[in-house]
């Protein structure tokens, strides 16, 4: 299998025009195999990648972050239930009395509320985070009321990195290095790109029409390390992963079942939810936990069956890997997709009508849902679709050949209110009809680059049809309404005006300003 296995990797390295990458398999208290595959980076000293050579890991630093916090919670210094200003009595938000009740438990599962985001580029100090407590989390506002749905936060994250720094007093970068690197014998994974660059580093890299460009400047910003700027190393992650599959010293098995115990729901067929920190999910009929990362061009994804203590990592320079795991687990796991045909019930006719309205998702886009004839309807981004009542508040969409295609659920609150639902896993909130009526913008006013200092989007016209431009890909915008767009691939983008300058929001929390002359909306 290995030899195999490593053909058809290079072969996809190359043809994906991946410059670096590289994997760990783990199975019961060993890791099976490790490797590395092209180059660190494709400029002159560029050096061949192996199983320890240093990539950025993007948000696999969450279940980094959520394991030391779990060390302290078997120590007795943190509580998961808590709520974290009894240990940061400064923390607060735009709404103090949500700050009360969120608890490091809501952080690590993303049920908090708080929204996601951050820079890519800021401080280098040490007092980076806690400066970022005192100034930035301050002005935040929340997406949902504490601990009612799952919504994917890097904020929730740096805030949990936090009180793990303030109630042991010591910077967080040293924190994570005494209670989780050095002790599993992780000595390539860092923070300071000062220490990553003294190894082996694979770098970044850009598609451009004339090739590759290596991505510059190196991001940097100390207040994210705990939600996803770490670098580490395949061998070194695969040593934390090995941790999380056998007993050990260093953390109590009833921590680690928590981490792995779905603590929210996500509404899907397949349990997808989320424990603290890991993704859980069952595939094909295994309990799965996994996480992905996405920073620059790097890609990293980490899949694991605890049950049968097997696990895979993959760290990438581009967008490849998490295809792979899951080919690999597959056959590791000897299992096959066999789609099963959900089952229906017959909806509670009560609670169709606190269902309809209209909703709108970071990462979805624009859903209405209306009644049609006694039944569900929903129109996502303008296409109609027939919703199936599979449990109640859990409904589902079916294929030609009745195998489900999106899943949505619908989240009550305390007034079984209905203002929020889940589609696909992810959040959308209910907007008024009125925001829906508005008018598009003049499509002309907002071709152009869009920056943020660090990656670049473009927005060019096209025969009356607007495309996003990143890297060497083009991708269709679809308009909403008002300054609205969706695309399949980069999800929601919103266009403002600020001091006579456009900004490009995609997905709700990331700002690229345009560059070149001002223009204007209107």
């Amino acid at each position: 299998m290995i030899s195999t296995l490593e053909h058809y990797i290079q072969e996809q390295v190359v043809s994906q025009a991946v410059p670096g990458f590289s994997l760990a398999i783990i199975k019961g208290q060993k890791i099976v195999y490790s490797n590395g595959f092209g180059v660190t980076h494709l400029e002159d000293g560029g050096v061949p990648v192996t199983a320890n050579t240093l990539f950025r890991i993007g948000s696999l630093s969450k279940p980094l972050t959520a394991t030391a916090i779990m060390i302290l919670v078997d120590q007795g210094k943190l509580d998961l239930d808590v709520p974290i200003i009894d240990y940061v009595p400064f923390f607060s938000l735009k709404d103090l009395g949500a700050a009360r009740k969120i608890t490091l438990r809501m952080l690590l599962s993303h049920t908090s509320g708080l929204p996601d985001g951050t820079d890519f580029t800021g401080s280098r100090n040490v007092d980076a985070l806690e400066q970022y407590i005192r100034r930035d989390v301050l002005e935040l506002s929340l997406i949902a009321p504490p601990g009612l749905l799952f919504s994917y936060s890097n904020h929730g994250f740096n805030i949990a990195g936090y009180v793990a720094e303030y109630v042991t007093q010591t910077y967080f970068p040293e924190l994570m290095q005494n209670l989780l690197f050095k002790p599993l014998g992780m000595s390539r994974t860092f923070y300071d790109p000062l220490m990553a660059m003294t190894f082996p580093l694979a770098l970044g890299h850009e598609k451009t029409e004339t090739g590759h460009t290596v991505v510059r400047p190196f991001y940097e910003n100390a207040a994210n390390y705990p939600s996803w700027f770490a670098m580490s190393t395949a061998t070194d992650y695969a040593k934390f992963l090995l941790m999380h599959l056998n007993t050990t010293t260093l953390l109590s098995t009833t921590a680690i079942r928590e981490m792995h115990t779905l603590q929210v729901s996500r509404y899907n067929l397949q349990q997808l939810g989320c424990g603290l920190s890991f993704i859980t999910e069952d595939y094909n009929g295994t309990p799965t936990i996994r996480h992905g990362g996405a920073i620059g061009t790097y890609t990293s994804f980490m899949l694991a069956a605890p049950e049968q203590q097997l696990a895979i990592v993959t760290l990438a320079s581009q967008d490849y890997g998490i295809d792979l795991a899951y080919e690999i687990f597959d056959q590791l796991m000897d299992t096959t997709n066999n789609p099963v045909k959900p089952e229906q019930m017959v909806p509670i006719r009560s609670d169709l009508e606190r269902y309809t309205g209209y909703f709108l998702g970071n990462q979805n886009g624009l859903v209405q849902i209306i009644i049609d004839s006694q039944q569900l309807k929903m129109y996502l981004n303008g296409t109609e679709m027939t919703l199936h009542a599979h449990q109640e508040k859990l409904y589902f969409v079916q294929d030609a050949d009745g195998h489900p295609t999106v899943t949505v659920g619908f989240v009550e609150d305390d007034n079984k209110d209905v203002y929020y639902i889940i589609l696909n896993g992810q959040t959308c909130k209910r907007i008024e009809q009125e925001r829906v009526s508005q008018p598009n913008i003049e499509w002309s006013e907002i071709e152009g680059i869009y920056s943020n200092g660090s990656i670049s989007f473009g927005l060019k016209v096209v025969n009356n049809q607007l495309f996003m431009l990143d890297e060497d890909q083009e991708y269709a915008c679809h308009p909403l309404f008002g300054p609205l767009f969706f695309t399949k691939e980069q999800g929601l983008l919103e266009i403002r005006e600020n001091k006579h300058r456009n900004i490009l929001i995609v997905q709700g929390n990331w700002e690229f300003e345009q560059l070149g002359n001002k223009s204007s909306l209107i």
